[in-house]
């Protein structure tokens, strides 16, 4: 079976007594990315996220009860996915903020932006 997720690499998963461990870097992932990735899987497993050393974030997923028959593997492939994804938007909402703040400050107001006179 080939990984999801190519640039994973496999030493960063582990396996701990309370399930699979994942170690992230802050400095490329932030911590907002990282939980609203989490909540989204929550019907496929528990995430505990833990501060970790230096800029560092671990996670552990818990495949018990009811999550037991879940691949670990797969989950936690399609979980990276779905952290790049959140990881974009995070960036793209950041780097679109002054315009879409200028766009509905504009929505809002009974002026226009520019004078109707010129050209």
């Amino acid at each position: 079976m080939k990984d999801a997720n190519p640039n994973l690499s496999m030493h960063s998963i582990s396996q701990v007594p309370e399930g699979y461990s994942l170690s992230l870097s802050t400095s490329i992932y932030s911590v907002e990315a990282v939980e609203k990735a989490a909540y989204k899987f929550a019907d496929r497993t528990s995430i505990i996220i833990n501060p970790g050393p230096d800029s560092t974030i671990s996670l552990v997923f818990n495949f018990t009860g009811k999550y037991a028959n879940n691949d670990p593997k797969q989950v936690i492939a399609d979980f990276c996915n779905e952290l790049l994804d959140q990881d974009l938007r995070e960036r793209i909402k950041k780097e679109t903020e002054l315009l879409r703040n200028l766009i509905l400050a504009h929505a809002f107001s009974r002026t226009s932006l520019a004078d109707k006179n010129q050209p």
